[in-house]
């Protein structure tokens, strides 16, 4: 049972608890929600709701707004190892909906239900479009060349990314200086370097910005590879089929997610006011004191589950969080994702052969596709839509008009009299600079706090709701190995360190190092060593 007691100096009241979950962020009631099954009644554990002005909710929440006493349905899956490894999104995802009976929509869970043998659109920088039913990370439009750079550069960043985020790691000076030059490179500089053809940087610079949800300039190669781990694969990202990309752009699941969990951890929530400091007594008790001091609270282990913006005005006792982490922290920006929504009566694009996949290196549109079925027990659609993200600009200017244009372009007259269209930022989510990643992956992957535990550090939004559960479930760990290490079970640990099966193939990680650039180079230092050696030779000749 939680405790609260009075001081009688400053009059104010003290609640104490084993460990408190600060911030009612999704990775914070995972958190909650998992520490609660475990435990029960035999460990005290608070949520702290913190009052004042709550960030803006995401506006990617287009599913699953049923009344909460709609009958359950089933949820027809079942993963297996092999889907696991492919991705990590889906099974946390199938994780949760089972644990509180959510159906989840085909386009998500099963996706190869919903393949169509209709054309995807593919349009190039000068307007000319190409058609192909593969998916999009054949690329099909490109030449030979192309594909083959392409091909090659996407294989060499999923080496690196095992080698970085695999438990097998090598002596730690040289792990160190790995992940040093993959974040204080640029992901522009790194594809600039790397591809030789403008339709391949081009293609690469769009998928920086679908996957991190910002400019390429601003993430590190460390950030793009951290994001790709959760798939298993960059090459995977523009694929038609992309259980993140889907959930990144619709938020697929998290409101009904969201508020099964609330309700779940409702009897231990709190409604707490601003935190002004957080300080850690001799007794290695973690102290939270608020803005007017009325009531403080106190705990053996705190979680922490706050975005940046409600970190600003609070003060860290140094030996729980030094000035430099805090900072870096405090410095994260928001990305810069823009989604669109489009409204017709009728799908007219599928009867002209299109499935409604586009992919584009002109824009507005990069990326869109036909807005999955909502329902998972085969309602029907009420009007049809094309969904997905926009080219970013600077300023706050309505795509609309250019949007139309381009899908009259690219579908015909019909798409140019919609009957509804709206976009919305989409800025939820996070992005570290150049420089701090390394700080900030090394900050939650402490195995065991001490007294305190990042519980969101991983995802800072909530946009992307497969990063976030797979945060509280990772931090749910990490407090677990602290409280409790022999109530782990294998299931929990083995999610949490995928993809540590992978198996390393050294032909194919030399095979990636492989490209036309290095083949150029590789050329001109052989043709300049035989140019040397027949100087050499006619010069000991003479």
């Amino acid at each position: 049972m939680v405790q609260k007691c009075e001081s009688s100096q400053d009059n104010s009241s003290h609640i104490k608890a084993d460990v408190i979950i600060l911030g009612c962020s999704l990775p914070g009631i995972v958190t909650a929600h998992k520490l609660k099954k475990k435990f029960g009644n035999t460990m005290d554990i608070v949520v702290l709701d913190l009052a004042g002005k709550q960030s803006k909710e995401s506006k990617c929440n287009v599913a699953f707004q049923e009344e909460d006493n709609e009958e359950s349905k089933e949820i027809p899956y079942e993963g297996t190892a092999k889907e696991v490894i492919g991705n990590i999104a889906r099974h946390y995802l199938t994780m949760f909906g089972k644990d509180f009976d959510i159906p989840l929509p085909d386009a998500i869970i099963s996706p190869e239900k919903v393949k169509t043998p209709l054309n995807k659109l593919f349009e190039y920088k000068n307007g000319m479009t190409v058609a192909c039913v593969r998916d999009f990370h054949d690329f099909d439009y490109l030449n030979i060349l192309e594909k083959f750079e392409l091909n090659q550069y996407q294989i060499l960043l999923d080496e690196n990314m095992k080698a970085l985020f695999q438990a097998n790691k090598v002596d730690e000076a040289s792990e160190r200086n790995r992940l040093l030059y993959y974040d204080q490179t640029t992901m522009e500089k790194h594809i600039c370097g790397a591809l030789f053809f403008p339709n391949s940087r081009d293609i690469m610079r769009n998928t920086v910005r679908l996957v991190c949800g910002a400019s390429a300039k601003v993430v590190s190669v460390l950030f793009y590879l951290h994001q790709c781990y959760r798939t298993s694969s960059s090459r995977n990202h523009l694929d038609g089929n992309n259980t993140k990309f889907r959930e990144k752009l619709h938020g697929y699941c998290r409101k009904r997610l969201a508020n099964k969990l609330q309700k779940s951890v409702a009897n231990i929530t709190l409604r707490a006011k601003a935190i002004k400091k957080i300080s850690s007594h001799s007794d290695e008790q973690v102290i939270l004191k608020t803005i007017k001091g009325d009531t403080n609270y106190v705990c053996s282990l705190l979680a922490m589950a706050l975005n940046p913006e409600e970190l600003r005005n609070i003060e860290f006792e140094t030996q729980l969080l030094t000035a430099k982490e805090v900072r870096i922290i405090k410095s994260m920006i928001k990305g810069k994702a823009k989604r669109f929504v489009v409204q017709y009566e009728e799908h007219f694009w599928r009867q002209e052969g299109y499935s409604g996949d586009i992919l584009s290196v002109k824009g507005p549109i990069i990326w869109a596709t036909e807005r999955p079925k909502i329902s998972s027990t085969g309602s029907m659609e009420k009007y049809a839509a094309l969904i997905g993200y926009l080219t970013v600009k600077n300023d706050e200017v309505d795509s609309k008009d250019a949007v139309l244009k381009q899908l009259v372009r690219l579908f015909g007259e019909e798409a140019a009299t919609p009957i509804n269209y709206k976009e919305t930022d989409i800025s939820d989510i996070y992005v570290p600079r150049c420089g701090d990643f390394i700080a900030l992956r090394r900050l939650t992957l402490k195995p065991k706090p001490k007294n305190l535990e990042w519980g969101a550090l991983d995802v800072f939004g909530d946009g992307d709701i497969a990063s976030a559960l797979e945060a509280g479930h990772v931090a749910y760990l990490h407090l677990l190995s602290y409280l409790r290490p022999q109530a782990q079970n294998y299931d929990e640990v083995c999610i949490a360190e995928w993809p540590t099966m992978l198996n390393d193939n050294p032909f194919r990680e030399w095979l990636a190092q492989l490209s036309i650039t290095t083949s150029i180079r590789l050329v001109a230092y052989t043709a300049v060593a035989y140019i040397g050696i027949r100087l050499i030779q006619s010069f000991v000749k003479k």
